[in-house]
Order: structure tokens, then sequence, then C-alpha cells
């Protein structure tokens, strides 16, 4: 679904969609929404420029990618938290990522019934949804606060207007 919109060969190569899914699947396990933070942290944590290949993709490839692939990365994301909660991976809000090998407790108690994983599943929904528009909330307010071709953590011009302003914002 996603190698399929890669049809046309306009402008430049775009970034290797498996890495943009994996970057972002990772971004969103551990809370990360903002495609500016994800931009950031490509360039200074070591987690995430393993998965970008130390391509360190801008904060807009991230986003328009996202908006590009919303309904397959609503999908996709709500099949790996399934795949991470039947191999007991999964509390909600959290994903284990780190390999530990614990000692199974299963019991006829806790294992999950038909009905009871199709709720869960329904929760999951829901709560990828949640998190994919707020990663689109927090893009447009960090674009409305620092425009939309900008960063956010660029130098300020040294002009005594320009300083002026950052003081009037720090104080608000």
């Amino acid at each position: 679904m996603i190698y399929a919109s890669y049809t046309t060969a306009d402008g430049a190569p775009p970034y290797d969609p498996r890495m943009m899914l994996k970057l972002l699947l990772y971004s969103y396990s551990i809370g990360v929404t903002s495609s500016r933070e994800m931009e950031r942290r490509c360039a200074t944590d070591v987690a995430f420029r393993f998965l970008s290949a130390n391509a360190a993709p801008d904060y807009r490839s991230i986003a328009r990618f996202r908006r590009r692939h919303l309904k397959a990365l609503d999908e996709l994301f709500t099949q790996v938290l399934v795949l991470c909660a039947t191999a007991g991976l999964l509390k909600l809000g959290r994903v284990a990522l780190d390999g530990t090998k614990l000692r199974a407790s299963a019991s006829r108690h806790k294992a999950m019934s038909y009905d009871h994983m199709k709720k869960k599943i329904e929760q999951l929904d829901a709560e990828v949804r949640e998190i994919l528009a707020e990663a689109e909330a927090v893009d447009r307010e960090e674009d409305e606060a620092f425009g939309a071709d900008r960063r956010g953590d660029e130098y300020l011009p040294s002009s005594p207007d320009a300083r002026r302003a950052s003081r009037r914002c720090v104080r608000q």
C-alpha cells in the first residue's frame, strides 16, 4: 500500500519507506509525536540514528510521510500493538523493546478470550487514532509557533528588535 504510492519520479527520491515506518513506530511507542523532535533525535539519539540508518530526515519529510500514509499507519500501528499484546510485550501506553526474557506465568484466568481480545483491539485502535491525531496537532502547533520552514532551534538574529522579541516570548 505504501510502496504503491511511489510510482512517479517527481523531485528528489524519497527516504526509504521502511526506514520512515521504523522511525515513526518507534517514536510513537516511546511517546515522541513531534516531527521536529524526531528530526532532533535522529541527530542526537543512538536508537533514532540506528533506525534512520544515520539518514536524519528533516521534520517536513517525516510529517509529509505521516500525512500521506495516515490510513496505512493507523492500520499498521494497530497490528504492531496487537502483535505485541499477543506476545505479552504490551500494557496500554508502553511497548517493551529490550528483549528481556521472563519466566512465563500463564493461567486460564490471565489468558484472553476472543471477545476480550476484540475489545482490546478496539481500545488499541482508539489509542492509535489518538496518537496520530496528537502528532498532527503538535506539528500544526509547532508550525504556527516557529513557522512552516523553521525547525525551532535556529539561532535568533542579533538585532535589538529580535532580542526584545525573544525576551517578550520568554516572559510569556
